[in-house]
């Protein structure tokens, strides 16, 4: 059993029991179907419950037709058809003994014409930045609109068996709108004076206990802090907490950071280190005797119990950890650490999904958003499957044929596991990714798999084992000839003999030793050559980054990764000195020089160099694949030894190909 003896105490919050400190904070799913929620949905949460959560936040649910974007993926609680679902939803989740609660959320300026045909509404005619549409600014009719909206919604949730409602009142969102200095410049009584930004609100939680009773939770969550210019910093956010609580209408207070304009902070990707937003949390306790949470890149039990006995919340939610392993709160409690695949932060399988308006998944976690649709289930006959490669598509693919009951053969033919993505963990910024290879190596092994190290399968070697299934996980291989007959000759680099040229893979390697004058040609649509730059800026090196990517003309973000992880990106290395040229590509190296040309213009100019380093995108690795094709009973790839992409892509590739087998 675990020593977690404060993160396993029950707490009363309101009227509500809850059996342990554990929340999962409201994050949107994509689970919404024409504007409400699935059975899809209920599967997640109903995971989460049995996996011994305390307490589900329910992701932000519309309150008005006003408030709407990425068309009806989020939930709309203005609508009486949402109760029937609701029932459902909370009877699955008090089934396995947790509690739930809808977030309640008016998204203001957020909201956009293209999606629901109306303009945006927000506390003044201020656009916003992230769509560039000017939203209606609120006159007291729409003001008495949305409250009586926002009670309206909660009264549903109570309808449907919810034992509350969380009012979002932050990440830049309607409320927050309202108490931002930097959005709200009313001079009327909701502007102005921290007071008169805090009306709106005010009026909406009154409304909400006056209708809804004492017996039903009311919560508010809010920023401590949105990190932008003349924003609702920490001075602002310990009035308003303060505020909030001497009402004495309020049952909790969950204390968040930031806002779209400063999402870094409300989605830390793994650059940033583990538990960075608590401290806000911390301060707002000292001043409320109301129950206070914390969240935001929290991933593990171990964290979450400090916090707890530390006395700097009362409830901490874990919202990507328990994407990545809906069992973390039960693992904990059996004192089975090592059992927990732990959120590496990298943003692709959860926020990046949802920014691409597509329903959320979990790169570590195939079944995470299709509970029921992908389980492993045992095989029904036995077979006998040879996997060849040790990166994570192939260590993915053994563990799910063993655990379906195969015998499973797994063949590396380095002497590590993990492939490329333990490569890109050699980064400062990237180290993180090992623990996603951590966890497979541990299921490996707790399942007893048969791991040979140092081989390297050949078809005689592999024919030899008389397999059943052969899945080819052979991964790819760097391009280390930039020729036109290799690169295509819009992406191809003439190179003088004896230029020094290396590969991204070769510097996260450390194999090489680079001039001081160092050009990045940055052909791959991630992060290669970025986190390269790193390693050389570290190393003191004269970095400078060519990315071509006319795609620019048709995309906001050229690269195949979520903007805050790049944005991050780019801060870290300009604050290293790295220099990024844009929209041009290297075409030529010769002795002390480059020559890079201008993808608009064709104009070309000279850039001094003494090492060339290459990122382009790997070629499969699939030889052994095509050699073996016809001479298998099943023979599959996956990976990069298929296609190369991301490594998410690789992992759910695994699963589902064993899954099949």
């Amino acid at each position: 059993m675990s020593d977690f003896e404060y993160l396993f105490s029950p707490i009363r919050i309101g009227h509500m029991n809850v059996r342990n400190r554990i929340f999962q904070p409201a994050h949107i799913t994509g689970f919404a179907e024409k504007g409400l929620p699935t059975d899809r949905l209920l599967h997640y949460y109903e995971a989460r419950a049995r996996g011994g959560v305390g307490l589900i936040v329910q992701e932000a649910t519309s309150v008005s037709p006003y408030s709407q974007y990425h068309s009806e993926v989020f939930a709309q609680a203005y609508r009486d058809e949402i109760v029937p679902i609701l029932k459902r939803i909370g009877e699955a989740v008090h089934a396995h003994s947790a509690k739930i609660v809808l977030q309640l959320w008016h998204c203001g300026h957020v909201s956009t014409s293209f999606y629901t045909g109306y303009p945006g509404q927000s506390s003044s005619g201020i656009p916003n930045p992230m769509i560039g549409e000017c939203p209606v600014a609120m006159d007291e009719d729409d003001i008495r609109e949305a409250v009586r909206l926002f009670v309206e919604a909660s009264l549903r949730a109570k309808e449907a068996g919810y034992d509350g409602v969380e009012l979002n009142f932050g990440h830049g969102y309607l409320q927050q709108q309202f108490l931002s200095p930097s959005q709200n410049i009313r001079t009327d009584e909701y502007g102005g004076s921290l007071e008169n930004r805090l009306r709106f609100g005010m009026d909406v939680i009154s409304a909400i206990r006056k209708a809804a009773g004492p017996n039903f939770v009311v919560g508010l969550r809010a920023a401590g802090d949105e990190f932008i210019p003349e924003g609702f910093d920490l001075e602002d956010a310990k009035e308003a907490f303060s505020a909030w609580a001497r009402t004495g209408l309020l049952d909790y207070l969950n204390v968040t950071a930031a806002s779209y304009k400063s999402g870094a902070y409300a989605v830390p990707p793994m650059m940033i280190p583990p538990r960075p937003m608590v401290y806000l949390a911390a301060e707002i306790k000292q001043l409320v005797d109301l129950p206070v949470f914390t969240a935001i890149r929290i991933n593990d039990p171990v964290t979450a119990d400090d916090i707890i006995k530390n006395n700097e919340a009362d409830m901490v939610g874990i919202a990507r950890g328990m994407i990545c392993d809906p069992d973390l709160p039960r693992k904990a409690q059996e004192g089975r650490l090592d059992d927990i695949r732990q959120c590496i932060a990298c943003n692709e399988g959860c926020w990046d999904r949802f920014c691409h308006k597509e329903a959320i998944t979990c790169l570590q976690n195939p079944e995470a958003g299709f509970e029921r649709k992908r389980k492993i289930q045992p095989a029904a006959v036995r077979k006998k499957v040879l996997v060849v490669g040790g990166g994570c598509a192939g260590m993915e693919a053994a563990i799910v044929a063993r655990s379906r009951g195969h015998e499973v053969i797994l063949c590396e033919k380095s002497g590590e596991l993990g492939g490329a993505i333990r490569i890109m963990a050699m980064a400062p910024s990237r180290q993180e990714f090992g623990q996603a290879v951590r966890f497979l190596k541990h299921e490996l092994e707790r399942l007893s798999i048969d791991v040979r190290m140092n081989t390297e399968v050949t078809v005689d070697m592999a024919l030899a084992e008389k397999p059943d299934a052969v899945i080819v996980a052979t991964g790819g291989l760097a391009i280390e000839d930039p020729a036109p007959e290799k690169v295509g000759p819009g992406s191809s680099i003439e190179i003088s003999p004896g230029f020094h040229v290396v590969t991204a893979e070769d510097v996260l390697q450390r194999k090489v030793e680079c001039g001081k004058r160092v050009v990045i040609a940055d052909y791959q649509n991630y992060t290669k050559g970025l986190v390269a730059a790193e390693v050389l800026a570290e190393l003191g090196k004269e970095v400078t980054v060519i990315m071509p990517f006319p795609v620019r003309l048709f995309t906001s973000n050229p690269y195949n990764v979520e903007l805050i992880t790049l944005g991050l990106q780019f801060m870290m290395l300009k604050s290293k000195g790295v220099t990024r040229v844009s929209d041009h590509q290297v075409k030529k190296a010769f002795p002390g020089k480059v020559v890079i040309r201008d993808v608009f213009t064709e104009q070309e100019r000279e850039l001094p160099a003494d090492t060339l380093v290459l990122s382009y995108w790997r070629k499969a690795n699939d030889g052994l694949y095509a050699e073996l094709k016809g001479k298998v009973g099943q023979l599959r790839k996956i990976g990069d030894a298929l296609a190369p992409r991301l490594l998410i892509d690789a992992i759910h590739e695994g699963y589902k190909v064993a899954s099949e087998i």
